[in-house]
């Protein structure tokens, strides 16, 4: 089946045969505090992840994303940062699957109306490898929904959204058809980087505006 796809200004672009989805923030509730509540002081927590990100955890992060293990990346981050924050990064470390706190609202609902429908639905997340097992087991019923899932941190190369390489391979090998299908994320980086690739891209804010512009 195909879906009129609405745009913010409210025009329709070309009909949707499927939909990639990303996972944190989108699919799944990814609240990294989560994972160090209760082991440091609030504050303490608050400043390691700060937006301006002086702690250095979202560009390690990302370097995870990219395919590096905690293994390698600990020891780089500890002699960076020291000893103080290299114990909030391994905490974190061990403990990543409880940033993962739920599914978004509505999205296991959308994304089996969406299969329902006969459309096609998959994932492609910025994720670690040592990680992944313990997240993809948080969640079956969702994962078990999915056409297919492509992982960066499973990929040679260390690509991850918002890569043109990440985007083209998660394409072939969903065999998606780039001009049909839309990529839904909650990083404008990530949206501009999926539509530079060929595919239709809207900016994920909740689970009733997304259902609205796919006009379900």
């Amino acid at each position: 089946m195909r879906t009129t796809l609405a745009t913010d200004k409210g025009q329709a672009t070309d009909n949707i045969t499927g939909v990639i989805f990303d996972m944190c923030g989108v699919l799944v509730d990814w609240q990294p505090k989560r994972a160090l509540e209760g082991l440091f002081p609030q504050e303490a927590i608050d400043d390691f992840l700060a937006e301006d990100d002086h702690c250095g955890f979202m560009y390690f992060d990302d370097l995870h994303d990219r395919g590096t293990d905690y293994e390698t990346l600990l020891p780089e981050y500890e002699r960076e940062y020291g000893a103080r924050l290299g114990l909030m990064m391994r905490a974190y470390a061990a403990h990543a699957d409880r940033a993962l706190i739920g599914t978004m609202p509505g999205m296991p609902q959308l994304v089996a109306d969406l299969k329902a429908r006969g459309m096609r639905v998959w994932m492609l997340t910025n994720w670690g490898k040592d990680t992944w097992p313990a997240a993809r087991s948080r969640f079956p019923e969702l994962f078990g929904m999915m056409d297919g899932v492509v992982v960066s941190g499973l990929e040679s190369g260390g690509i991850a959204k918002p890569d043109r390489a990440f985007f083209d391979l998660a394409v072939n090998r969903f065999g998606a058809d780039c001009g049909r299908t839309l990529f839904v994320d909650d990083s404008p980086f990530n949206v501009e980087g999926a539509r530079a690739a060929g595919l239709k891209a809207l900016r994920f804010t909740s689970a009733q505006r997304t259902r609205a512009q796919l006009g379900l």
